[in-house]
């Protein structure tokens, strides 16, 4: 926990924004307070991590709408606690997630911590951090990890872990939507492209969950796996370098094989790669179009400098769990959900933030998991002597009270099996097209996205939660 409010060192993407959580801090005095810590990678290397410095600045903004938005509300909340946000860096690759979870539990107590929340990759590092934070009842919410074993022990046999909450759905689920939308052409040929960075989890279990859900779905299995591995240290290479060489093959293989669909289970950074490799200019004998789809994770690329693709017309799909103004094309039926996210980016903008840092959904994400550990700490009478009963009250937003949040509603399951997993999280698939425009260089193509379907693949539903 950055206490001090000091730099995090090189690569430090949150210096400008420390001063926003130091004049939050500084309003809440005396002694009835509880704070929020946001773990996440603050000092992502541009060159290495798959995370970009966007994804953690605009989490930082969305956790700190949530504990202002309640400061200021202080009144009309009959006194509840004020709410200190900290933060707390675990490096790329969460390398130094066993000393930021030590500080934390250190200070547990004075700062009286109700919840953990962030941990927005799914990571060997970061799943051994909400394992050691559940060791002492200290609430864990996840904003973005969808793998779906990052609510498991690493220890074989210790099952879920206790106290941990995820605002994403799973893999498994995130899979789903893209075989619901694959089904859209039953005949096509699919392609899967899958990492195997064994520190990756969620790479990992996306590939084998699209897979599972697609064999499901056709009663077949894929056309073909084409195998990679990422790896944050890049072998002392910039990534993009390592990934290009690693990536050829990939291309090749698309080559080779012709298919109709690629499913790219693999991190936002790496798909860029990829998607560099088909821009080149030797044409695929027999192709003349291919459709890519992938998870949530291409969020990191919206907005980016991408070259055309010359040799065959590449059409780009991803699944979204959040993005700015998801429920604008939705129905009567969900206008409960519009004015919740209207509420949110109304407050987002109040704090000078700008609106298209909402896209990539860390803002909502945050947003929401702070607002649960809040809320839930705010029921708790005497709090300081009861901070680890935080996770319990938690588990009470389940399918007949769930929290309504900017990600849509929130419930969780009471089955042990599916311990933090919240249910029939509403999901969209987006479109990423290129688009012309002006830049510093004269003439460049970007990608923007644009929702094909209303966030209901996964649509919650009451009278079947659960």
């Amino acid at each position: 926990m950055n206490l001090e409010n000091a730099s995090f060192g090189d690569h430090d993407v949150v210096k400008d924004l420390q001063e926003k959580v130091a004049q939050n801090n500084r309003a809440v005095t005396g002694p009835d307070f509880m704070t929020v810590v946001l773990l996440e990678n603050m000092t992502p290397d541009p060159h290495t991590s798959n995370i970009v410095k966007g994804n953690v600045q605009h989490s930082v903004e969305g956790a700190l709408t949530a504990v202002q938005r309640v400061n200021e509300r202080y009144i009309a909340n009959h006194g509840a606690p004020k709410v200190k946000l900290q933060l707390a860096n675990y490096g790329n690759g969460a390398e130094d997630s066993k000393v930021a979870v030590e500080k934390i539990k250190a200070e547990r107590d004075r700062e009286q911590v109700v919840a953990v929340v962030g941990l927005g990759q799914s990571l060997i590092g970061t799943r051994s951090a909400a394992s050691d934070l559940s060791q002492d009842r200290i609430a864990v919410i996840s904003t973005m990890a969808s793998a779906d074993n990052m609510n498991q022990h690493l220890t074989p046999g210790r099952g879920s872990i206790e106290g941990f909450f995820r605002i994403t759905p799973t893999n498994a689920d995130a899979a789903k939507a893209a075989v619901n939308f694959v089904s859209q052409r039953p005949d096509a040929d699919v392609l899967l492209i899958q990492d195997t960075n064994p520190d990756d989890i969620y790479s990992s279990t996306l590939g084998t969950k699209f897979r599972e859900a697609y064999n499901e779905k056709f009663k077949r299995d894929l056309a073909g796996i084409e195998r990679f591995e990422a790896n944050d240290e890049s072998h002392g290479s910039g990534r993009g370098e390592y990934m290009k060489g690693m990536l050829a093959d990939a291309r090749k293989r698309v080559c080779d094989d012709t298919p109709d669909l690629v499913y790219f289970a693999g991190r936002g950074v790496d798909l860029r790669t990829f998607l560099n490799a088909l821009s080149e200019d030797d044409p695929c004998p027999g192709m003349s179009k291919l459709d890519v789809l992938t998870s949530d994770d291409a969020s990191n690329i919206v907005n980016e400098e991408l070259p055309p693709f010359p040799a065959f017309d590449v059409r780009l799909f991803y699944t979204s769990v959040a993005t700015r103004g998801q429920w604008d094309k939705a129905g009567p039926d969900l206008k409960a959900y519009r004015d919740a996210y209207a509420l949110f980016e109304s407050a987002f903008a109040g704090r000078g933030f700008q609106p298209e840092n909402l896209v990539d959904g860390y803002a909502m994400a945050t947003y929401d998991a702070a607002s649960i550990a809040i809320e839930s700490a705010q029921k708790i009478p005497m709090l300081s002597m009861h901070l680890s009963e935080v996770s319990d009250w938690i588990e009470k937003f389940d399918c007949i009270d769930p929290k309504l949040g900017a990600t849509g509603p929130i419930a969780y399951s009471a089955d042990p099996a599916q311990q933090g997993n919240p249910v029939d999280k509403t999901m969209s698939i987006m479109r990423l097209s290129r688009e012309d425009r002006e830049n510093g260089a004269g003439k460049g193509t970007r990608l923007v996205q644009e929702t094909l379907s209303r966030p209901s693949l996964n649509a919650f539903d009451p009278r079947t939660c659960g």
